[in-house]
């Protein structure tokens, strides 16, 4: 029985998954191109294995791990721009992981042919562990996440971790067999089921995440009531924002400002968390993006010059903020404010 019309439902599956995450506007842009460029590297990688499984087809063979390689890296630039909120830190980033990519292209693409399948498990167990690391972070480090959706975002990670950890297993047992096999078929079968079953549970876990993320925003679970404590910290914040205007500094962080109030940075966020629902990044570009709106509608200065002065470094970032504040972005909010 041909696996063909299978892996074809599974790489639709995986198609709509890339859909819905690509119009999902909650998740970040950045967040986004990554985490579809994920997915589209499995819709890919799963067509191929179904052209080689049921055509016998050569070609889909030698393509299928220029592709794969590319799947763990995008899955981890994805997950890991929730935590950037500076461009020249982003653009670092980019440049490491697209040179340590680049390597291994070229490492496959070699004349003297070494294993695929070697060099693939390499990259998957550097970047599972990469992925790994992205959960040490805390609420406040995710910084373009509501606080109460750090938790779904943590499970997508687990997931894909799982996922990725699936595919190490299952090609390390494609490599083993290969080894010792002498009937190619079996080799084929256990290709076929690993990549089937590696892709289900990816698009169960990665289906479901952004229908949760729409769910959530609709309708955010109930948090702890804030204390006194928490609302009169709160008015030492505000104050201090106010008057010492302390936002626009754009190296201002969690620890820094917790020193100044001399409490601890726990104690801080979580009072943050607690009275606005928001995380530190959120609330300090609340801020910013209500000095940008009164420089842009009382002075003629350019957008980039007011993006600077309310402590932004990426036009990016202060574009997504903005419109996710305003819901407009600086240059129309101008023009509206203009006309008003």
């Amino acid at each position: 029985m041909s696996a063909f019309p299978i892996t074809w439902l599974v790489s639709v599956l995986m198609t709509v998954a890339a859909y819905m995450l690509a119009w999902n506007t909650r998740v970040p842009g950045r967040s986004r191109i990554f985490l579809c460029a994920f997915l589209i590297c499995l819709v890919l990688v799963t067509v191929l294995l179904g052209m080689r499984v049921s055509l016998d087809w050569l070609w889909p063979a030698r393509m299928q791990p220029f592709v794969a390689i590319l799947a763990a890296p995008a899955a981890y630039l994805g997950f890991a721009a929730l935590t950037v909120d500076n461009t020249e830190r982003w653009n670092s980033m980019l440049l490491r992981n697209g040179g340590l990519v680049g390597v291994a292209v070229l490492w496959l693409a070699a004349p003297e042919q070494v294993s695929a399948d070697v060099c693939i498990l390499a990259i998957n167990c550097l970047y599972i562990v990469r992925l790994a690391s992205l959960l040490r972070h805390g609420p406040d480090d995710f910084l373009s996440v509501p606080p109460h959706a750090t938790g779904l975002w943590r499970s997508a990670i687990y997931a894909t971790i799982a996922l990725i950890g699936l595919m190490i297993a299952a090609d390390g047992l494609v490599f083993a067999i290969s080894l010792v096999a002498s009937e190619p078929h079996l080799v084929t079968l256990l290709t076929g089921v690993s990549g089937l079953f590696a892709g289900f549970v990816f698009v169960v876990a990665l289906i479901g995440v952004p229908l949760i993320l729409h769910v959530s925003q609709r309708e955010a679970p109930d948090r702890v009531a804030p204390s006194d404590a928490d609302h009169a910290l709160m008015q030492t914040l505000n104050a201090i924002m106010k008057d010492k205007e302390l936002f626009r500094d754009s190296n201002l962080t969690l620890a820094r400002v917790a020193k100044r109030l001399s409490v601890p940075a726990r104690d801080l966020s979580g009072a943050i968390n607690r009275v606005t629902a928001e995380n530190f990044s959120r609330f300090i570009n609340g801020y910013r993006i209500a000095y940008a709106q009164g420089a842009l509608l009382e002075t003629d200065l350019p957008v980039t010059e007011v993006m600077f002065e309310a402590g932004f470094l990426s036009k990016s970032s202060f574009n997504t903020e903005f419109r996710r504040v305003t819901g407009l972005t600086p240059s129309q909010f101008r023009i509206v404010g203009a006309d008003g």
